[in-house]
């Protein structure tokens, strides 16, 4: 089966992200490599959307950035993706948009079309252990 993926022409005007997607800038999307788990405190999967997790700096000049969650740091660097990422978004389209439309058959007529919204081609990297910082002045 074929699916439709669209990349927008880019225009004159910077394109916004959508809100939902962490972004460091307005026209960039960069990935964030953790190692471990993140938790976040909730008693229903809804309750952790939009929720304040940590404050994230970023030293462009050094690429350095540094998270801090809570009372622990975490240093890490900005390192280039080796293959870009592209993220994608389904084209609604009045289907089940929990089906991914992968019927062999249906090669003429695809039904869902897809909009890479945005490149990936760089990425934070977290790979030490955090640092406890009670005690330390803000």
């Amino acid at each position: 089966m074929i699916i439709p993926v669209n990349f927008p022409i880019p225009s004159t005007s910077t394109a916004k992200l959508p809100p939902a997607l962490a972004k460091i800038s307005h026209d960039e999307l960069v990935l964030i490599e953790l190692q471990g788990a993140l938790e976040v405190e909730c008693t229903s999967d809804g309750e952790r959307d939009g929720r304040l997790v940590g404050r994230l700096c970023i030293d462009e000049s050094a690429k350095k950035a540094t998270l801090t969650i809570g009372h622990h740091l975490l240093e890490g660097k900005i390192a280039p993706l080796p293959k870009p990422l592209a993220v994608l978004q389904r084209i609604a389209d009045g289907a089940d948009p929990d089906a991914m439309d992968c019927d062999p058959d249906d090669v003429a007529t695809p039904t869902a079309s897809w909009d890479a919204i945005a490149i990936v081609k760089r990425k934070i990297v977290f790979s030490k252990r955090p640092m406890p910082i009670v005690g330390r002045p803000s």
